[in-house]
């Protein structure tokens, strides 16, 4: 089975820079399973999701600590020249929770306000930018028997990185499974 998901995966990977510069909208997701017979341990209450395009590297990382839910979207550019990106106003990342639906649960960017002037953030090359966010346990109480997917974007980029919401299972319930999920569109 695990020769069948590691062939399936690099099957995957080989296709993806294709489709990255396709030019078109399309998604990719995978699943895997991280906990063995429904045994629960530390390691099941994060998940991952990654994409490269080009020199630009983006990572998301969800955990969930002591009650609340941690995002961090990690965006490293690994060529020879700064990695620049025009934005509508002051936001330049976003986070969002969403149901099985699709519908929004939570937003990191709801009542907050940005300038409204054109601003631009960059990259320097050969290094990395973080953007995190942190939902706090009470919201995060609110919305977690609903909350499916996180996903990440840096605004006016085509790029969104989405993964499945971590949930902690105890021994002998259902086992784990992380999705990950990259959305290409212009």
């Amino acid at each position: 089975m695990y020769k069948f998901l590691l062939t399936f995966i690099m099957a995957i990977t080989m296709c993806v820079p294709s489709i990255v510069n396709a030019g078109f909208g399309t998604g990719i997701g995978i699943t895997f399973p991280v906990s063995g017979s429904g045994s629960s341990s530390p390691n099941n209450n994060s998940s991952y999701a990654a994409m490269q395009s080009d020199n630009i590297i983006q990572e998301l990382v969800v955990e969930q600590r002591n009650g609340k839910l941690f995002l961090e979207l990690k965006v490293t550019n690994s060529g020879d020249w700064p990695y620049s990106v025009s934005h509508r106003n002051g936001q330049v990342y976003d986070f969002i929770i969403t149901d099985k639906n699709g519908e929004k649960l939570w937003q990191w960017s709801d009542n907050m306000a940005f300038t409204q002037a054109l601003t631009s953030s960059s990259i320097d090359a050969h290094s990395f930018k973080v953007y995190k966010a942190e939902l706090d346990s009470k919201t995060f109480n609110k919305i977690k028997e609903n909350a499916i997917l996180v996903t990440a974007y840096i605004l006016d980029t085509s790029y969104k990185l989405s993964t499945k919401v971590p949930t902690r299972v105890a021994a002998n319930k259902t086992p784990i499974f992380i999705h990950g999920g990259v959305i290409i569109s212009n």
